[in-house]
């Protein structure tokens, strides 16, 4: 299933890449948001790791032209804590109390935006990300590791020709919900 989740991506990105329609710019930007994520991801048996926690992302992208983006990014999902649901008087192999996991992903994904006026714009995001969860000071027999469909939305307000503002929600399909605020700079 991930795989012909990736195989549209890639074939939006190569689509996209033929588009005619130019950029006034150079069409390559960076970009950082920090916000907030909400986690609830099982890890197998009775095992989960469950918080709210500051995250950040950094990345570059790509205007293929004024509605279509490309971006790469390093995900910091936070560092939430692992929980387990093992009954009373069971013997589980858990997450260790209070035990933190830094959570981590490195993301593609493609843009669509439709422009309301010459400054704000409203965008939607779908993409992949391989994600990675390892805890702190503990077993590695908890940690885990995939690839998840990514997707979001968001509202971009050009301060110039080449910083941007920009509030998103976005969602991993694994279970990790973030909604952040960031700035951009386009070349």
């Amino acid at each position: 299933m991930l795989i012909h989740r990736m195989s549209i991506v890639a074939g939006v990105f190569v689509l996209a890449l033929f588009s005619d329609t130019a950029v006034a710019q150079s069409g390559f930007y960076i970009f950082g948001a920090f916000g907030n994520t909400s986690s609830d991801v099982p890890l197998g048996g009775l095992n989960r790791v469950d918080d709210d926690n500051s995250s950040y992302v950094l990345g570059a992208g790509y205007a293929v032209n004024r509605n279509v983006s490309m971006e790469a990014a390093y995900q910091n999902f936070g560092n939430p804590n692992g929980e387990t649901d093992c009954p009373p008087g069971f013997t589980c192999l858990v997450v260790p109390l209070l035990a933190q996991a830094d959570v981590m992903g490195i993301s593609l994904s493609l843009i669509g935006n439709l422009e309301f006026t010459d400054r704000l714009d409203v965008y939607g995001k779908v993409g992949f990300v391989s994600w990675d969860i390892e805890f702190k000071d503990i077993s590695s027999a908890f940690d885990a590791s995939g690839e998840d469909l990514l997707y979001g939305a968001g509202l971009r307000w050009s301060i110039d020709d080449h910083w941007k503002a920009f509030a998103e929600y976005g969602k991993v399909e694994l279970d990790f919900d973030t909604a952040s605020i960031g700035m951009s700079y386009h070349f």
